[in-house]
């Protein structure tokens, strides 16, 4: 199977024309001059981004909120169910749950996707410890990919690139980090911290890797990330 991984679009919609199997978003889709307003993030949605992702050459767009996400944050399951349909059930949401995925050899791959992050502010999708420990229960033992928008603790946290937060330290998730080492997914998936590694960094035995396009600028200057598996 053969997957492209992106994040942290901020209303950017690159010209993607590699074909591959399943395409993965890890959160923060939204334009930042209309996050913030529903009508305009509903219209945004349901026309250049879906317009978008049916010009992808991939079968399956399985798609995470992010802490610039408002629109997702207390949404019905109305918007999702949507957005599936304007895209010929292409795009999947997932928020805190799992969907599973049968490649052209018949293999299953299961997938789970998680949007919370650890507090550091009044942004969607944000948890004390205590609730993330909570979600971060329904991770499946044997899942395959986790998408999450939030980096691990310890492990591809620490940004290259010169912003007010940043102080040459970790600043992931430490409930995320104790839930990859327990449940050991064969791959992690994260974006929100724009310029951290976006090479491989090993928790344990899951692969994690950063799949940010935009640095702390919100300049588009990463690639998409092609894995084959």
């Amino acid at each position: 199977m053969k997957l492209i991984a992106i994040s942290d679009l901020h209303g950017n919609l690159p010209k993607i024309e590699e074909k591959a199997d399943i395409m993965i978003i890890a959160g923060d889709i939204s334009p930042l001059h209309i996050q913030g307003r529903k009508s305009d993030m509903t219209s945004w949605l349901k026309n250049e981004f879906i317009d978008w992702i049916n010009s992808l050459n991939v079968e399956t767009v399985y798609l995470i909120a992010g802490n610039h996400d408002f629109i997702f944050n207390h949404c019905s399951e109305m918007l999702p169910l949507e957005l599936r349909m304007l895209s010929n059930q292409k795009l999947i949401y997932l928020c805190n749950e799992e969907a599973k995925y049968y490649d052209s050899e018949g293999k299953e791959w299961r997938i789970f996707g998680t949007p919370y992050c650890h507090q550091f502010g009044n942004w969607a999708f944000m948890k004390d410890d205590d609730t993330l420990e909570e979600l971060y229960k329904e991770i499946p033992k044997d899942v395959d990919i986790l998408i999450s928008h939030d980096a691990p603790y310890g492990c591809s946290d620490i940004c290259f690139e010169h912003a007010h937060w940043r102080g040459e330290k970790h600043i992931g998730c430490v409930p995320l980090r104790d839930i990859i080492l327990e449940r050991s997914p064969k791959i992690v998936l994260h974006g929100h911290l724009h310029t951290s590694n976006h090479e491989i960094e090993m928790l344990g035995k899951s692969k994690v890797r950063n799949c940010s396009l935009l640095n702390e600028h919100y300049k588009l200057v990463y690639n998409p990330i092609i894995i084959e598996l």
